[in-house]
């Protein structure tokens, strides 16, 4: 398919679902495809490793590994959970997602990233630079899917960011990574990132509306702020800088304190995947 093509499986029906923002992960395309994965705005294999005053909204999980460092000074306002039930749900639910995601068919080979990009599935056979401002444009569609399939790193510049306009929801955003995942110092990103090493999130960065899930590695942050972005559907017009949230002064470790809804892009979250039935994952 030619540039800004939509799959027609990328569309939605409008299923029912919550309005955006952290709360359990939400209901949506985002919940659908992670399933037990959903809650996590945090999600590693090896260890969780934070610097500075990061603040989680969400939950964290870590499995088989079992050293979460840095909460504190780190603030988390969802639990933790280390090699229990959820995580063991979560690892195989994101394994799937991650596969899933893998082999959607392409509609457009190496966009620009530093441009406006409609709903498809974009792939980069090697590594992916975002440098300046990638802005996703929702076409007014609340169900709108955004899928990078990444062969191996995802890179971005400081001061860089991620952008929704015109109905699209963070969590239809999606960053299938082949290897690992860094981002630069500042960098205001927003989608669900999946890598299969690890995450790196530098001073200061930000996944607004986001989630960063490694499978196979660490997440190590450094002074950042993380919300998960609820389910998918609506939310559109965010422009994705991060804040640290001051009001969030509890840390809870194995309490459930909640989902910071942070979803700054306003219309109610709804799945567009109609059973997944060519992918075979739901």
């Amino acid at each position: 398919m030619a540039a800004g093509t939509i799959d027609p499986a990328l569309c939605g029906r409008g299923d029912d679902g919550g309005s955006g923002g952290g709360s359990g992960g939400g209901s949506g395309v985002g919940s659908a495809l992670l399933k037990g994965a959903a809650p996590f705005a945090v999600f590693a294999a090896s260890t969780i490793t934070n610097t500075g005053p990061s603040v989680v909204n969400g939950d964290i999980g870590l499995t088989p590994g079992s050293a979460v460092t840095g909460f504190p000074p780190g603030t988390l306002t969802g639990t933790s959970h280390i090699n229990d039930a959820a995580t063991t749900q979560a690892k195989l639910d994101l394994q799937a997602a991650f596969t899933d995601l893998a082999g959607r068919p392409c509609t457009t080979v190496a966009p620009d990233l530093n441009s406006t990009l409609t709903p498809g599935v974009y792939c980069f056979s090697s590594s992916a630079q975002l440098n300046t401002a990638l802005v996703l444009n929702g076409q007014g569609n609340p169900n709108a899917l955004f899928i990078f399939q990444i062969g191996s790193t995802l890179t971005t510049a400081s001061n860089s960011s991620v952008t929704l306009t015109n109905g699209a929801s963070a969590g239809n955003v999606f960053w299938q990574v082949g290897s690992s995942a860094t981002l630069g110092t500042n960098t205001a990103f927003q989608g669900t990132i999946i890598a299969y090493s690890s995450i790196t999130m530098t001073t200061g960065s930000s996944l607004t509306n986001g989630r960063a899930m490694a499978l196979n590695g660490a997440v190590t942050l450094d002074s950042n702020s993380i919300t998960n972005p609820g389910g998918g559907g609506g939310n559109g017009n965010g422009n994705g800088h991060g804040k640290h949230h001051k009001h969030h002064k509890h840390h809870k470790h194995h309490k459930h304190g909640g989902h910071d809804g942070d979803d700054d892009h306003g219309d109610g979250d709804r799945d567009h995947h109609d059973g997944d039935d060519d992918h075979g994952d739901d």
